[in-house]
């Protein structure tokens, strides 16, 4: 049954509604009709109707009905439209919270596609490439040759900055909607961790951090792209909070419960007791990583939890105690998914 009455509401700071379920039309006709708060019968496209307007705090909100029960009796129309300015606020966070993510996904998109055009540019020279079109390719061609590595290492950067995009793309794809089943299916474990880890071994190698992933055979149940998007963003907190010269080991068991755990054992900043599961929460970084200026915006281990979480698993920490004299603890974060 088509609900009989319809409501469109808004705030006071926002230039279009919060909920608009009244065609345009109509409202126009409403709002010259009753410009204020109150409620009237009159006749809107050639049928009875009645108007009801009514605002609370920030929040306004017109309600329109032909029917005849609420022609005939506001209080029907006045419990619906307080009912429906009840949730408003409710409705603004929501639509806060996914516009928050649609300018934090452009941001970090944009930013990303810099940092590409940067490590082409620091390969060879912008206004060569931009300059006689015959020019270009045997003037890049010639740079390549004569830094070989600076290119390895330029491509390596250029593949790690794609997963980062694609990364931002399927978290935000993930959590704006359900997970289909019909995307979980069976994956080789250490296939899908080597996939991630190849892109951070510079970082690693350069900070003498021993990062090793165990070899294994066991597969696991999961949407591919929701679990790469975990780990990347766990391998990426990694390769940003390990202790310079320490050991980084990766290993995969299978429990007795169905479930294979995933451990990524690390000296990395140590986390606060309080902090354990604050860590995960959207936002939120830990008092080490602020104090030492190697926070970001807070929001790599909450996605990687939010991945976990979708294809029914979990990501925790099993914090260790600080090292003595240094910042850093021994941690080890557990990703648990599905098995057979």
């Amino acid at each position: 049954m088509k609900n009989p009455t319809q409501i469109t509401i808004w705030i006071a700071n926002r230039s279009e509604p919060l909920l608009s379920q009244i065609p345009q039309a109509v409202l126009q006709q409403c709002v010259e009709q009753l410009p204020s708060a109150g409620t009237l019968t009159t006749v809107v496209e050639g049928k009875k109707s009645r108007i009801l307007r009514k605002s609370v705090d920030e929040y306004s909100a017109i309600a329109f009905s032909v029917d005849v029960d609420r022609i005939k009796s506001k209080k029907l129309l006045e419990s619906e439209i307080d009912a429906m300015l009840a949730v408003a606020p409710t409705v603004e966070l929501s639509i806060q919270r996914s516009e928050g993510r649609t300018r934090r996904l452009l941001h970090n998109l944009k930013s990303l596609t810099a940092k590409t055009s940067q490590e082409v540019f620091l390969l060879a020279q912008q206004d060569r490439l931009i300059g006689n079109p015959r020019e270009v390719v045997p003037y890049l061609a010639s740079e390549i040759r004569d830094n070989l590595e600076g290119t390895a290492r330029a491509l390596l950067e250029i593949l790690k900055h794609q997963a980062a995009q694609k990364a931002e793309y399927t978290a935000f794809d993930r959590l704006s909607g359900k997970l289909e089943k019909s995307n979980s299916e069976m994956h080789d474990v250490h296939r899908v961790l080597m996939n991630v880890f190849y892109l951070f071994f510079g970082e690693f190698i350069a900070k003498k951090v021993r990062a090793e992933v165990e070899r294994t055979r066991i597969q696991a149940r999961f949407d591919y792209d929701s679990i790469h998007v975990c780990i990347y963003y766990l391998v990426e907190n990694a390769a940003k909070y390990t202790r310079p010269d320490s050991d980084f080991s990766v290993s995969v068991s299978q429990s007795s419960d169905g479930f294979v755990d995933i451990r990524f054992v690390m000296e990395s900043l140590a986390i606060k007791p309080d902090e354990q599961d604050l860590i995960f929460e959207e936002g939120y970084s830990g008092s080490n990583a602020i104090d030492s200026k190697l926070h970001g915006a807070g929001l790599g281990l909450y996605l990687a939890r939010s991945m976990a979480r979708i294809n029914y698993g979990n990501l925790n920490v099993l914090a260790g105690l600080p090292l003595r004299g240094s910042q850093y603890a021994r941690n080890t974060f557990v990703l648990t998914i599905p098995g057979n």
